[in-house]
Protein backbone atom coordinates (compact mmCIF):
# COMPACT_ATOMS: atom_id res chain seq x y z
CA UNK A 1 0.00 0.00 0.00
CA UNK A 2 3.39 2.54 0.47
CA UNK A 3 3.56 2.25 -3.08
CA UNK A 4 0.30 2.75 -4.24
CA UNK A 5 0.09 6.09 -1.84
CA UNK A 6 3.33 7.50 -3.29
CA UNK A 7 3.63 6.07 -7.00
CA UNK A 8 6.27 4.15 -7.94
CA UNK A 9 8.06 3.03 -11.33
CA UNK A 10 8.44 -0.97 -12.03
CA UNK A 11 10.23 -2.80 -14.15
CA UNK A 12 8.44 -5.61 -15.83
CA UNK A 13 9.10 -8.66 -18.30
CA UNK A 14 6.95 -8.60 -21.79
CA UNK A 15 7.19 -11.38 -24.32
CA UNK A 16 5.45 -9.35 -27.23
CA UNK A 17 5.72 -9.89 -31.05
CA UNK A 18 8.52 -7.82 -32.48
CA UNK A 19 9.73 -7.31 -36.83
CA UNK A 20 12.45 -10.21 -37.04
CA UNK A 21 15.81 -9.18 -37.84
CA UNK A 22 16.80 -9.73 -41.43
CA UNK A 23 12.84 -9.00 -42.40
CA UNK A 24 12.26 -6.30 -45.41
CA UNK A 25 9.46 -4.78 -46.92
CA UNK A 26 8.34 -3.56 -50.13
CA UNK A 27 4.96 -1.67 -51.69
CA UNK A 28 2.50 -3.61 -52.01
CA UNK A 29 2.12 -4.48 -56.21
CA UNK A 30 -1.64 -4.77 -55.65
CA UNK A 31 -2.71 -1.97 -54.14
CA UNK A 32 0.22 0.04 -54.87
CA UNK A 33 0.68 0.96 -51.08
CA UNK A 34 -2.69 2.62 -50.32
CA UNK A 35 -3.64 -0.36 -48.38
CA UNK A 36 -7.01 -0.08 -50.47
CA UNK A 37 -8.05 -2.02 -53.48
CA UNK A 38 -10.64 -0.12 -55.56
CA UNK A 39 -13.50 -1.75 -57.73
CA UNK A 40 -16.06 -0.45 -60.38
CA UNK A 41 -19.04 -1.96 -60.15
CA UNK A 42 -21.98 -1.20 -63.22
CA UNK A 43 -25.20 -0.16 -61.91
CA UNK A 44 -28.77 0.93 -63.56
CA UNK A 45 -27.68 4.36 -62.00
CA UNK A 46 -24.71 4.18 -63.48
CA UNK A 47 -20.35 2.85 -62.57
CA UNK A 48 -20.11 3.05 -58.90
CA UNK A 49 -16.48 2.75 -57.33
CA UNK A 50 -16.12 0.85 -54.02
CA UNK A 51 -12.89 0.59 -51.97
CA UNK A 52 -11.96 -2.67 -49.67
CA UNK A 53 -9.41 -3.23 -47.84
CA UNK A 54 -6.31 -5.25 -49.78
CA UNK A 55 -6.30 -8.97 -49.24
CA UNK A 56 -2.73 -9.12 -50.08
CA UNK A 57 -1.23 -6.76 -47.36
CA UNK A 58 -3.95 -6.55 -45.19
CA UNK A 59 -4.25 -2.98 -45.87
CA UNK A 60 -0.50 -2.24 -44.49
CA UNK A 61 0.59 -1.42 -48.08
CA UNK A 62 3.92 -3.27 -47.65
CA UNK A 63 4.48 -6.83 -48.23
CA UNK A 64 7.44 -8.94 -46.91
CA UNK A 65 10.51 -8.59 -49.33
CA UNK A 66 12.78 -10.85 -47.37
CA UNK A 67 12.32 -12.88 -44.55
CA UNK A 68 15.19 -15.10 -42.58
CA UNK A 69 14.47 -18.89 -42.15
CA UNK A 70 11.58 -19.85 -39.78
CA UNK A 71 10.21 -16.22 -40.04
CA UNK A 72 6.40 -16.86 -40.23
CA UNK A 73 4.25 -15.03 -43.22
CA UNK A 74 4.05 -12.04 -41.30
CA UNK A 75 7.53 -11.68 -40.19
CA UNK A 76 7.19 -11.18 -36.62
CA UNK A 77 8.39 -13.40 -34.01
CA UNK A 78 8.39 -13.21 -29.94
CA UNK A 79 10.60 -11.04 -27.99
CA UNK A 80 11.05 -11.37 -24.42
CA UNK A 81 12.06 -7.12 -23.15
CA UNK A 82 11.91 -5.09 -20.05
CA UNK A 83 10.05 -2.61 -20.11
CA UNK A 84 9.89 0.26 -17.61
CA UNK A 85 6.54 1.54 -16.07
CA UNK A 86 5.76 4.52 -13.93
CA UNK A 87 2.43 3.44 -11.31
CA UNK A 88 0.75 6.65 -10.42
CA UNK A 89 -0.01 7.35 -6.78
CA UNK A 90 -3.68 6.38 -5.98
CA UNK A 91 -4.31 3.63 -8.67
CA UNK A 92 -6.14 1.10 -7.15
CA UNK A 93 -7.59 -2.82 -8.22
CA UNK A 94 -8.96 -3.60 -11.26
CA UNK A 95 -7.79 -0.51 -12.79
CA UNK A 96 -5.76 -0.39 -16.36
CA UNK A 97 -2.77 1.19 -17.39
CA UNK A 98 -2.33 1.57 -20.93
CA UNK A 99 1.24 2.28 -22.83
CA UNK A 100 1.24 3.15 -26.23
CA UNK A 101 3.05 1.75 -28.95
CA UNK A 102 4.44 -0.60 -26.46
CA UNK A 103 2.01 -3.82 -27.59
CA UNK A 104 2.95 -6.35 -30.61
CA UNK A 105 4.24 -4.36 -33.77
CA UNK A 106 2.13 -4.44 -36.46
CA UNK A 107 3.55 -6.51 -39.68
CA UNK A 108 4.23 -4.88 -42.52
CA UNK A 109 5.83 -1.69 -40.42
CA UNK A 110 2.27 -0.59 -39.31
CA UNK A 111 1.55 1.16 -35.95
CA UNK A 112 2.47 -0.86 -32.54
CA UNK A 113 -0.53 -1.94 -30.26
CA UNK A 114 -0.23 -0.34 -26.79
CA UNK A 115 0.47 -3.00 -23.71
CA UNK A 116 -2.30 -2.87 -21.04
CA UNK A 117 -1.39 -3.19 -18.00
CA UNK A 118 -3.94 -4.62 -14.84
CA UNK A 119 -2.88 -3.25 -11.66
CA UNK A 120 -3.76 -5.53 -8.72
CA UNK A 121 -3.63 -4.67 -5.29
CA UNK A 122 -2.00 -6.79 -2.32
CA UNK A 123 -3.70 -6.87 1.06
CA UNK A 124 -1.33 -5.02 3.92
CA UNK A 125 -0.46 -6.47 6.83
CA UNK A 126 -1.16 -2.82 8.98
CA UNK A 127 -3.71 -1.21 6.80
CA UNK A 128 -7.03 -1.49 5.34
CA UNK A 129 -8.04 0.74 2.54
CA UNK A 130 -11.27 3.01 2.01
CA UNK A 131 -10.92 4.73 -0.57
CA UNK A 132 -8.35 7.42 -0.46
CA UNK A 133 -8.70 6.86 3.30
CA UNK A 134 -6.35 4.47 5.14
CA UNK A 135 -7.60 1.99 8.53
CA UNK A 136 -5.17 1.41 11.47
CA UNK A 137 -6.58 -0.80 13.97
CA UNK A 138 -5.32 0.49 17.26
CA UNK A 139 -4.84 -2.10 20.18
CA UNK A 140 -4.57 -0.22 23.47
CA UNK A 141 -4.31 -1.97 26.86
CA UNK A 142 -7.25 -1.10 29.71
CA UNK A 143 -4.82 1.23 31.77
CA UNK A 144 -4.15 2.98 28.58
CA UNK A 145 -7.51 4.26 27.84
CA UNK A 146 -8.22 4.89 31.29
CA UNK A 147 -5.20 7.46 32.52
CA UNK A 148 -4.40 8.42 28.48
CA UNK A 149 -1.22 8.08 26.94
CA UNK A 150 1.11 8.66 23.95
CA UNK A 151 1.43 6.12 21.73
CA UNK A 152 3.22 5.98 18.62
CA UNK A 153 1.46 4.69 15.41
CA UNK A 154 2.64 3.35 11.90
CA UNK A 155 1.69 5.62 8.99
CA UNK A 156 2.26 4.71 5.14
CA UNK A 157 4.96 7.68 5.58
CA UNK A 158 6.55 6.49 9.02
CA UNK A 159 5.41 6.58 12.38
CA UNK A 160 4.15 9.33 14.05
CA UNK A 161 2.58 9.78 18.24
CA UNK A 162 -0.63 9.84 19.05
CA UNK A 163 -2.34 11.11 22.24
CA UNK A 164 -5.01 8.85 23.72
CA UNK A 165 -6.97 11.01 25.88
CA UNK A 166 -7.57 9.38 29.44
CA UNK A 167 -11.63 8.07 29.72
CA UNK A 168 -11.16 6.56 25.85
CA UNK A 169 -13.82 4.20 24.94
CA UNK A 170 -13.29 1.15 22.58
CA UNK A 171 -14.47 1.87 19.21
CA UNK A 172 -13.02 5.32 19.40
CA UNK A 173 -11.70 6.50 16.16
CA UNK A 174 -9.24 9.22 15.71
CA UNK A 175 -8.53 10.87 12.14
CA UNK A 176 -5.08 11.91 11.10
CA UNK A 177 -5.06 14.10 8.11
CA UNK A 178 -3.59 14.27 4.63
CA UNK A 179 -2.46 10.76 6.02
CA UNK A 180 -4.23 8.41 3.37
CA UNK A 181 -3.49 7.73 -0.13
CA UNK A 182 -3.40 10.60 -2.70
CA UNK A 183 -6.22 10.77 -5.03
CA UNK A 184 -5.57 9.70 -9.13
CA UNK A 185 -6.34 12.82 -10.54
CA UNK A 186 -5.75 15.02 -7.81
CA UNK A 187 -2.90 16.22 -5.40
CA UNK A 188 -5.82 15.42 -2.14
CA UNK A 189 -4.95 13.02 -0.32
CA UNK A 190 -7.26 10.95 1.91
CA UNK A 191 -6.95 10.29 6.14
CA UNK A 192 -5.95 7.99 8.01
CA UNK A 193 -8.50 6.71 10.65
CA UNK A 194 -7.04 4.93 13.50
CA UNK A 195 -9.74 2.84 15.11
CA UNK A 196 -9.14 2.12 19.02
CA UNK A 197 -9.82 -1.36 20.31
CA UNK A 198 -9.00 -2.06 24.04
CA UNK A 199 -7.16 -5.26 24.33
CA UNK A 200 -8.58 -7.93 27.45
CA UNK A 201 -6.24 -9.71 29.20
CA UNK A 202 -6.82 -13.52 28.50
CA UNK A 203 -5.38 -14.45 31.66
CA UNK A 204 -4.52 -12.55 35.23
CA UNK A 205 -2.49 -13.49 37.93
CA UNK A 206 -3.81 -13.69 41.43
CA UNK A 207 -2.84 -10.32 42.25
CA UNK A 208 -4.14 -8.79 38.95
CA UNK A 209 -7.94 -10.89 39.82
CA UNK A 210 -7.38 -9.42 43.35
CA UNK A 211 -6.95 -5.40 42.29
CA UNK A 212 -9.75 -5.64 39.69
CA UNK A 213 -11.98 -7.44 42.18
CA UNK A 214 -11.47 -4.17 44.37
CA UNK A 215 -12.46 -2.27 41.59
CA UNK A 216 -15.22 -3.44 39.72
CA UNK A 217 -17.63 -1.95 42.18
CA UNK A 218 -16.27 1.11 42.02
CA UNK A 219 -19.09 3.98 40.19
CA UNK A 220 -16.94 4.81 37.95
CA UNK A 221 -16.89 1.33 36.53
CA UNK A 222 -20.22 0.59 35.73
CA UNK A 223 -20.95 1.48 32.13
CA UNK A 224 -23.13 4.86 31.76
CA UNK A 225 -22.72 5.93 28.25
CA UNK A 226 -24.34 8.99 27.14
CA UNK A 227 -25.24 11.30 24.31
CA UNK A 228 -21.79 12.16 23.75
CA UNK A 229 -20.98 8.46 23.42
CA UNK A 230 -21.67 6.93 19.85
CA UNK A 231 -22.61 3.76 18.84
CA UNK A 232 -20.37 1.85 15.94
CA UNK A 233 -22.64 2.40 13.01
CA UNK A 234 -22.85 6.18 13.62
CA UNK A 235 -19.20 6.59 14.41
CA UNK A 236 -18.86 5.15 11.06
CA UNK A 237 -21.71 7.12 9.13
CA UNK A 238 -20.15 10.64 11.25
CA UNK A 239 -16.83 9.52 9.93
CA UNK A 240 -17.65 9.10 6.04
CA UNK A 241 -20.41 11.61 5.56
Amino acid sequence: MQEIASGIEKKIKVKRLVTAPGVTFKTCNVCNGSGKVSKVVNTMLGQMVSSTVCHHCNGTGQIIDNKPPGVDSTGLQFKEEIIKINIPSGVGDGMQLSMTGKGNESAGGGISGDLLILIEEKDDDDFKRDGNNVVYDLYINFTDAALGNELEVPTLTGNVKIKIPPGTQGGKIFRLRGKGIKDLNSSVAGDQLIHVNIWTPKKLTTEEEKILSQLKNSKNFKPSPGKSDKGFFEKIRDFMS
